[in-house]
Parts: structure tokens; sequence; C-alpha cells
């Protein structure tokens, strides 16, 4: 198998993923080839591990690579698939919003089980009015977003703490454009969207911080793989 070579440090997780993309379509990683342990290829690439995993799981979901226990290995059907040229520049295309997914994992997770502790009954009444408004708008997508953009915000409220408030406040556009572009290209997701919703609002109504911080993480990370499968297939 070839040797990695150390990428430059300027979009370090894309030039891992050119290098190990590039090596399967030219055939110097075959399909069913395992990959080195991932100790060894940041050390042949020269970068901290958290970055090489990021690139990885790119590679994973666009179909390149799979991963089962500890070991990593080229897709045994890579070669049946088509993989344009543009499959990776619709990434970087939309790498703002997959960044912007990252930040959701770990603050909305935070925020509803905070929300789960914290939220009075007027806050946890504005959750269940946007859940309702969700289910009757289902058929109008505009709607739902709309709907759906304010649950997420009313959680931050839930919190009582300003700060926190004012960063949702603050990425909010970011934050409906996320949730919009995954809708409209999407609507796959939308019933599997409502009943996190669902379970999420449950969760903070019945003050249990671990389900609502579950909840959320499940859904956001729902929403990373509708992400990838969007930008796989557009």
């Amino acid at each position: 198998m070839t040797e990695l070579k150390p990428v430059n440090k300027i979009l370090i997780s894309d030039g891992i993923i050119d290098q190990i993309k590039n090596s399967i379509m030219a055939g110097d990683l075959k399909p069913g080839e395992t990959l080195p342990s991932e100790i060894r290829m940041a050390s042949q690439l020269r970068v901290g591990r958290s970055t090489l995993r990021e690139a990885l799981q790119v590679l994973i979901h666009l179909g390149f690579i799979e991963r089962k226990g500890k070991e990593t290995f080229v897709s045994p059907s890579v070669r049946e698939r088509l993989f344009p040229k543009d499959i990776l520049n619709s990434y970087r295309a939309h790498k703002g919003i997959m960044e912007m997914i990252e930040v959701r994992k770990v603050v909305e997770s935070f925020l509803a089980e905070s929300a789960a502790i914290r939220a009075n009954e007027e806050v946890v009444k504005l959750l269940g009015t946007d859940l309702e408004e969700m289910e009757n708008s289902v058929g109008d997508i505009k709607k739902f977003i709309a709907s759906d953009h304010r649950f997420h915000l009313h959680i931050a409220e839930g919190v009582q703490n300003k700060i926190f408030y004012d960063l949702m406040m603050g990425i909010r556009d970011m934050l409906r454009d996320n949730q919009e572009l995954v809708l409209l290209k999407s609507q796959r997701i939308l019933p599997r969207s409502m009943e996190f919703h669902r379970k999420i609002y449950m969760a903070i109504k019945g003050k249990k911080p671990k389900m609502a911080k579950k909840y959320m993480l499940d859904h956001i990370l729902d929403i990373e793989s509708e992400m990838y499968h969007i930008l796989t297939t557009e």
C-alpha cells in the first residue's frame, strides 16, 4: 500500500479526504483493503487524531470507506458506485452547514438538558404551541420550518441563561438556513423530525434532562446523516 504523505495545515481534513479518495480511485487502495490504525495514519499524515476522524467520517458517509469495530477498510462495493467530482465540491460548498451541525450537537443537546431542569410553565406552553403548529403544518413546509425554528429558540429561552440565549439568537439565521436546507431537499426526514420534537418536548415537560439531551442529540445526528445523504445524491 502507498504510504500516506503529510498534508498542508490549510484545510487539513480536506487534504486527508482528497488523498485517501484519490488513492482509492487510482487503485492504490483496493476494495476491502484495511487501512492502517488511526495512530499510524495520524503519524503518517502528521495530523491530530480528531482531525483524522473528521475526515474519515466524511469518507464513510460518502461511501468510500466503512468501519467495523476498530477496523477501517475500503468499501467492497466502491467500484460499483460513481463518484462525480462535484461530490466533494458539494461537501465543501455546504461546509458551513456541516460545521453548524457540529455546533448544534454540542450546544443544543446541552440546552435541551438544561431546559428540562429550568424551563418554567410559560416556556413549556410555548414549546407545546410550537409542536402543535408543526403537526398542523406538515403539508406546508415553509410553516413547518418556521415552527421548528421557534421550537429550538424557545428551548434556549427555557434555559434562563442570557448568554446562551444571545448565542442562539446570534446564530439564528444560520440555524434556520440549516433547518431549511435539509427539510427542503429531503422531506423524507420530516416524519422523523416530527417524532424527535415530540420526544424532546415530552422530556422537557416531564423534567427528564437526560432524555431531553439524548433525544436532541439523536435528532441532530439524524440531520447530519441526512445532510451527508443529500451531498452524495444531489
